[in-house]
């Protein structure tokens, strides 16, 4: 379920580039990009992946700063910490991708915000979301 979230994310913003107009990116929050689970076993991402491109691009900078000892500073400027795999559960990490990506794909009204919060697990705010992306396309198309 969160490989399809992160999955879908990213044809959104793809699509939304596409519309906006040749070599048009959206932008995305550094700290989402940072919520990225490792590539599916089955084959890895997509070729045409841009969130991984862009969090392999991240990851090098702040490996880079890190190695240089400056990698607070880094991290505080650019917002970027990679999530630690061996040491943050992936439960955790789909959980925080539940609420986060939210900042992204926006709800439907106002009044859909504290249902939202209070949904109480996970994988229905994922769902939810996954649904939310699917409207969008359909709007944008």
């Amino acid at each position: 379920l969160e490989i399809q979230v992160w999955l879908e994310l990213d044809r959104l913003l793809a699509t939304i580039a596409r519309l906006r107009g040749k070599g048009q990116q959206v932008p995305v929050p550094s700290q989402l990009i940072g919520l990225m689970p490792p590539a599916p076993e089955a084959g890895g991402w997509p070729v045409d992946f841009e969130l991984a491109k862009m969090g392999a691009q991240l990851r090098e900078r702040y490996e880079a700063a890190q190695a240089d000892g400056e990698g607070d500073s880094f991290s505080s400027w650019v917002h970027f910490v990679p999530v630690d795999h061996a040491h943050y559960s992936a439960r955790r990490r789909a959980q925080r991708l539940s609420y986060a990506v939210w900042g992204v794909i926006g709800v439907a009204t106002d009044d859909a915000v504290q249902p939202l919060l209070e949904v109480g697990s996970t994988s229905d705010r994922l769902r939810r979301a996954l649904v939310r992306m699917r409207e969008i396309m359909q709007q944008i198309g």
